[in-house]
């Protein structure tokens, strides 16, 4: 059994893919739902909070196993973490051909750090989500911990547009990603309108919404 990974590589997880519950193509034109999910992906779907958690459990113990299966040294929580974060988001194939697998398994822990960086561009172009999300990466490959910089690339369509109108409506800033600020600031929002403080915008909160907006 795959032993999981850190709860820092979790959250860093969560925090650069957001949560969407109706399917949307990311940047790379992927269908794509929950936590960056995209295996039997099709648009028009649409999932629950925990199978969003379901889903998110089952891509990292894969990138996991990948990265155990491809590093030959040791690694600590930190730095499995990272690299399992770089692998959900990039897939094994990237890490298997990489400078920073062939840093790392030749020992070079400073060198493999600094290759993070390097991964930064989706659709031939550089995002500065990509930026921040390889950055954090290295950082937690570090042992840095220190608090998830902000998110400004989200990706482009109706439903990034939906969750801007749901931030602005619940009063946290309109980024397009529905993570855990996000979420909080809905359930408060459901508790003072006689709703079901579950966080999740399902028909009724979404009725409600509309009558407020």
């Amino acid at each position: 059994m795959t032993k999981p990974v850190c709860q820092a590589a979790i959250d860093l997880v969560k925090h650069f893919e957001g949560l969407y519950l109706n399917a949307y193509l990311c940047p790379a034109g992927v269908p794509t739902i929950g936590y960056g999910h995209t295996e039997g992906v099709k648009m028009g779907q649409t999932i629950t909070a925990q199978q969003a958690e379901d889903f998110l459990a089952g891509d990292l113990a894969g990138a996991a196993a990948d990265v155990d299966r491809l590093v030959t040294v040791a690694l600590n929580d930190d730095q499995r973490g990272a690299l399992s974060s770089f692998v959900f988001n990039l897939g094994a194939g990237n890490l298997a051909s990489s400078t920073l697998l062939r840093k790392l398994n030749a020992g070079d822990y400073a060198g493999a750090a600094a290759e993070f960086g390097k991964w930064v561009n989706a659709g031939g172009r550089k995002l500065d989500g990509l930026v921040k999300r390889r950055a954090a990466e290295a950082d937690l490959f570090d042992g840095d911990t220190a608090p998830l910089p902000q998110l400004v690339d989200a990706p482009e369509g109706p439903e990034q547009t939906r969750i801007q109108q749901i931030q602005t409506i619940v009063g946290v800033k309109a980024d397009g990603v529905y993570g855990p600020a996000t979420k909080a600031a809905v359930a408060s929002w459901q508790s003072a309108h006689g709703l079901t403080a579950d966080g999740v915008v399902g028909p009724k909160t979404t009725a409600a919404m509309e009558l407020t907006a």
